[in-house]
């Protein structure tokens, strides 16, 4: 699936521009970035082009949008991936497609041939994303860490950050494939679930809901557990696989949470600004 991206580098400004705006939390980020900054002059000419901290680094990209008259950042849409997260990813996406494929070997050997095509197709796309950029599977915005400067982590910590334009689709993974949903304002669960093929949600219970910010919720979408809520753009959902799918229930507990954690990595959008950290020697790229 494309995705726009347009790398820039970091450049800190002062704070005082949106200092005002941001109020007490911005004077708390401040006053934490004053405590931890170095005191040897050798440090400081690169602390002046690079911030110490992800929250800085919020609060420097925020500044220059408000400088050049652009719109604040969406924050329910901006986004950031840890060192630790990225290393992972990779060998993650490979074990699940491997997982994939191998029970929809076993289904179509058993007769099962559209939930086959279906964790087939899931593992194609999957493939096909596999050099898009990624996030960490939790909301790392600014009032996130605003709230709690505890979790505020080292730029050191971070290989990117960015945001996404809120899209005009929503992503649906069933049985039936994945599908782009078109999305309007006020759109709920039950529209949604509405718009998918009948075979699509045969004998699903649940879904996980991964809204923008990377955050996962479970919901009853059967008739005796149903739950409505609110789907934000951008949003995906996974319709569970059904434990009578597969001879061994784990497996199947095993790919929704493996899937799940694989749709919260991947950026909310398509038309995303992506900022590179240069604690890494990381070098800007565009992919149209």
């Amino acid at each position: 699936m494309p995705r726009r991206l347009l790398a820039i580098s970091l450049a800190i400004l002062p704070l005082s521009l949106w200092g005002n705006a941001l109020g007490s939390e911005s004077e708390a980020i401040a006053a934490s970035a004053d405590s931890t900054a170095p005191h040897e002059s050798g440090s400081q000419d690169q602390q002046s082009t690079q911030p110490a901290t992800l929250a800085e680094a919020w609060l420097a990209w925020q500044e220059r949008r408000h400088a050049e008259g652009q719109a604040p950042l969406d924050w329910a849409y901006s986004f950031a991936l840890r060192q630790e997260d990225a290393a992972e990813a990779s060998s993650h996406q490979a074990r699940l497609v491997a997982e994939l494929r191998i029970l929809g070997e076993r289904l179509a050997i058993e007769g099962e041939l559209e939930p086959a095509a279906g964790l087939n197709a899931w593992a194609t796309a999957i493939q096909a994303a596999s050099s898009a950029p990624l996030r960490s599977p939790e909301p790392l915005g600014l009032p996130r860490l605003a709230a709690d400067l505890r979790r505020n982590p080292s730029m050191a910590e971070i290989v990117h950050l960015g945001y996404c334009a809120p899209p005009s689709w929503l992503e649906a993974w069933t049985l039936s494939g994945v599908q782009r949903l078109p999305w309007h304002p006020g759109m709920q669960l039950d529209e949604a679930l509405a718009m998918l093929p009948d075979e699509a949600l045969t004998g699903v219970a649940h879904a996980r809901l991964i809204d923008p910010t990377g955050e996962t919720h479970r919901l009853g979408i059967a008739a005796w557990n149903h739950q409505p809520a609110p789907l934000p753009p951008g949003s995906r959902l996974l319709a569970e696989l059904p434990d009578q799918l597969a001879a061994q229930p784990a497996t199947v507990k095993l790919i929704n949470d493996r899937l799940s954690r694989y749709l919260a990595r991947q950026l909310p959008g398509e038309e995303c600004e992506v900022q590179e950290s240069r604690i890494h020697g990381a070098e800007g790229s565009r992919n149209e």
